[in-house]
């Protein structure tokens, strides 16, 4: 009997067709291919449970995601004028070593600007310049906007950061969830989902005092204190210890050096800066230079805004004159070697270390605490959640990654 005419034989006719040893036998084996068959549909697999897990879990999953090309963010945007080609070599081999990616946003010109562009609420009193370097960060949001992102991080083009800057933002993203109340949920970004600004380069940053606070401690990328950058705000309200960074919801900053940006917040800043100022006009002066009219929003509650001090990321001035530093301001011409600020382990003063595949980096300044360190011997910290009361701060819990 050929195959062909045995599969096409129903069961009635298999039974009969067979011996009583292959009676048996077929019995046997639809028995077994039915249990097998049971046990797939209604048995949680081994590796079925762990993708369960994995994808309910706690936050250390959503953490790694820092660690891919935009840093956990739809994408991230440098803002430079495009006759800077030696800004954007500083930016392209520096995100090139991090291990992220940069698109760009180009810089604007004053003349470059139609003149019934400017908003009605616009403070002549400050330089041409300042409203085209403001010009330059709400053609970012507008292309936030336009693209749909869901976060992205907009930078200058005269940043510098640290070596370990994925594993400073992992301890930043669990401090700054903690202060969303989402350490244990799941949440679309590894910041969590309930912010609009986080500052993560300023030179400047006043923390709310009404709700909590978050210590970082232990961590060796952090400056010693007379290496801080100068800070036009007051100091937060509390005593911070060496080798502690404190994340906290923001009353006032200055300075957008750097800073994460969600989609809601890309469209309200967009309203209130060009497409209805008016609409704000009576509660915020936002007839200012963005990075203080973004302060400002902050500070009012219209934006939900969080921020690290000290700051997670400094500058760069390469060697030369003072005047390659600023497009916006005159500086002088007085010549000075390559220099950073703000960073403990410089990503642009350790290229060269870097690209020779040396392991260790080295600190700007050599009074840091660990002048020479492998970067991966360097693990995001944990901290604590903190409350101010009329007798200082007083810690609500303690927060393990």
């Amino acid at each position: 009997m050929s195959s062909t005419t045995w599969t096409s034989f129903c069961p009635a006719q298999l039974s009969m067709a067979l011996s009583t040893p292959q009676k048996r036998f077929g019995r046997l084996l639809l028995y077994v291919v039915g249990v097998i068959v049971i046990l797939l549909v209604l048995w949680p697999l081994p590796y079925a449970r762990a993708t369960v897990r994995k994808g309910a879990g706690g936050s250390r999953t959503q953490l790694d995601a820092i660690r891919n090309e935009t840093l956990g963010v739809g994408k991230i945007f440098a803002i430079s004028l495009p006759s800077r080609v030696d800004k954007r070599d500083n930016l392209v081999l520096g995100s090139s070593v991090s291990d992220f990616h940069i698109d760009w946003i180009d810089g604007v010109t004053p003349d470059e600007l139609n003149p019934k562009a400017y908003p009605y609420n616009w403070n002549y009193d400050h330089k041409p310049t300042e409203y085209a370097a403001r010009r330059a960060h709400v053609n970012a949001l507008q292309r936030i906007v336009r693209e749909r992102l869901g976060s992205a991080i907009v930078m200058e083009d005269d940043v510098d950061w640290d070596v370990t800057i994925k594993t400073q933002l992992q301890s930043f993203a669990f401090a700054v969830r903690a202060l969303q109340g989402v350490t244990q949920k799941a949440t679309d970004s590894p910041y969590g989902d309930d912010w609009d600004i986080i500052w993560l380069g300023h030179c400047g940053v006043e923390c709310r005092t009404d709700v909590p606070l978050f210590m970082s401690s232990n961590d060796p990328t952090v400056l010693p204190p007379h290496h801080f950058l100068p800070y036009w705000r007051d100091p937060p309200p509390m005593a911070i210890p060496d080798h502690s960074r404190l994340a906290c919801a923001v009353h006032d900053a200055v300075c957008s050096i750097v800073y994460a940006v969600s989609y809601r917040g890309a469209q309200k800043i967009l309203a209130a800066l060009s497409v209805n100022p008016g609409g704000l006009a009576e509660q915020i002066d936002i007839g200012a230079q963005f990075d203080v009219s973004l302060g400002r929003m902050c500070g009012n509650g219209y934006l939900r805004c969080f921020a690290a001090y000290p700051s997670l990321t400094g500058g760069y001035q390469p060697a030369g004159p003072f005047s390659k530093a600023s497009d916006i301001h005159d500086e002088g011409q007085d010549v000075h070697p390559a220099s950073s600020n703000g960073v403990m382990y410089s990503t642009m003063l350790n290229i060269n270390r870097i690209l020779t595949g040396d392991k260790t980096v080295t600190a700007t300044w050599d009074d840091a605490p660990i002048p020479v360190v492998n970067p991966v011997n360097i693990s995001a910290v944990g901290g604590a959640l903190l409350l101010l009361g009329e007798e200082g701060a007083y810690t609500l819990t303690d927060v393990d990654p």
